[in-house]
C-alpha cells in the first residue's frame, strides 16, 4: 500500500442499507473478490497467482510502493483496455492471433527452460547458503491484517458523512457480543457483522471482499489510520477514524511482529534471483540440449520457399 491510502479509495459505490439478518460466513480465498470490471469478477487466488508470477524485480518494486494493491489497480486499468480491444473484436484480427499465439509460444519455452531443463542449476542447498548469507535483506516490517469500512466526503457533506459512519458503527455493534479476549466465537461473531457491513457501505474497491485489506506493513498506510490500526488488539473494531480520505471503522484480524522472512516464503524468490546470474550457463543447456534434440528428430528445410 502507498503512504496514503488513495488505493483503496478508488472504487466509490452508493451505499445501501445495512443487513439486519445473521451475517453470512466470511468467504474462502477461492470466494473471495476483489475486484468487479464490468462484470467481470477477479478473484483473490487469481490476484495472488499473478502477483506471485512477477518477476522479483518488478514484485520488488510493487512490493516497495502499494504492494498487490497496487498492483490490482495496475490489472484493473489493464482488463478495461483488454475488454475494449474485445469488444471492438480486435483479438479476431490474423496478426493479433498471430502475436498472441508467438507470445503464449515464448512463455511456454522460458518456464520450461527454467523449471526442468536448468532445474538443477540452483539447488535448494544454495538458495539456503544465499539465504542465510543475505538473512538481512528478508527483514519484514511489523503487519497487521485489516479489514476496513470507508465512508468518503467527495459525494456528500462532510457532517453527512460523519452521520452515516456512526450509524454503521452502531449497526455492526448492535447484538454483537462484546469482544472478549478469552471468547473466539463473540470476536468471530463481530467480524462477520464487520464484514457484512463493509460490503453494504465501504465505497471503495475492498466492499467486494468485505473490506479486507489483507497483510499491511507498518508505515505504508496514511498516518492516522496506521496509527489506530497497529495500536488496536486483534480480533477488535475501531472507533471512528478519519484520513485525508474519509471517515473510517477499522478491524484488525491479526497481528505480525517485525521479523524476517522464513526461507521457505523466500525460496522461489531466491532462485529466480539465482537463476538469473546464471543466464550464462542456461543458454550452453539450450544449446547441448536443441543439438541433442536435432540430432534425434527429422528437419527438412525448404530456403526456396523463402523467396
Amino acid at each position: 500500500m502507498k503512504r496514503t491510502i488513495i488505493a483503496f479509495v478508488t472504487l466509490l459505490g452508493a451505499a445501501a442499507a445495512f443487513a439486519q439478518s445473521t451475517a453470512p460466513a466470511p468467504p474462502s480465498d477461492e470466494e473471495k473478490i476483489v475486484a468487479v470490471v464490468n462484470g467481470e469478477t477477479i478473484t483473490k487466488v487469481k490476484l495472488d497467482t499473478l502477483y506471485n508470477n512477477l518477476s522479483v524485480p518488478i514484485r520488488t518494486q510493487y512490493d516497495k510502493s502499494g504492494g498487490k494493491m497496487a498492483f490490482l489497480d495496475y490489472y484493473v486499468q489493464r482488463r478495461l483496455v483488454l475488454q475494449e480491444a474485445i469488444k471492438s473484436g480486435f483479438d479476431k484480427k490474423s496478426d493479433v492471433q498471430a502475436t498472441v499465439e508467438n507470445a503464449k509460444e515464448q512463455a511456454l519455452y522460458e518456464k520450461y527452460v527454467n523449471d526442468v531443463v536448468a532445474a538443477g542449476l540452483v539447488t535448494d542447498a544454495d538458495a539456503r547458503k544465499f539465504y542465510e548469507e543475505h538473512k538481512s535483506e528478508f527483514a519484514e516490517p511489523e503487519k497487521a491484517k485489516v479489514r476496513h469500512i470507508v465512508i468518503s466526503w467527495n459525494r456528500r457533506p462532510k457532517p453527512d458523512a460523519l452521520e452515516l459512519i456512526k450509524r454503521v458503527a452502531t449497526e455492526i455493534r448492535a447484538g454483537a457480543p462484546v469482544p472478549r479476549p478469552d471468547d473466539p466465537d463473540a470476536n468471530k461473531v463481530l467480524m462477520n457483522r464487520f464484514s457484512a457491513a463493509a460490503r453494504q457501505y465501504s465505497e471503495d474497491g475492498s466492499a467486494q471482499s468485505g473490506g479486507d485489506l489483507g497483510w499491511v506493513a507498518k508505515g505504508t498506510l496514511d498516518p492516522a489510520f496506521e496509527e489506530a490500526a497497529f495500536g488496536m488488539q486483534p480480533m477488535t473494531m475501531s472507533g471512528i477514524v478519519e484520513s485525508a480520505f474519509g471517515y473510517h471503522l477499522i478491524f484488525v484480524e491479526a497481528k505480525k511482529p517485525a521479523g524476517t522472512q522464513s526461507f521457505s516464503e523466500a525460496k522461489s524468490d531466491i532462485r529466480e534471483f539465482l537463476m538469473g546470474q546464471k543466464a550464462t550457463d542456461i543458454v550452453g543447456m539450450v544449446r547441448r540440449l536443441t543439438n541433442e534434440l536435432r540430432a534425434n528428430s527429422k528437419v527438412a528445410f525448404y530456403p526456396e520457399n523463402l523467396k
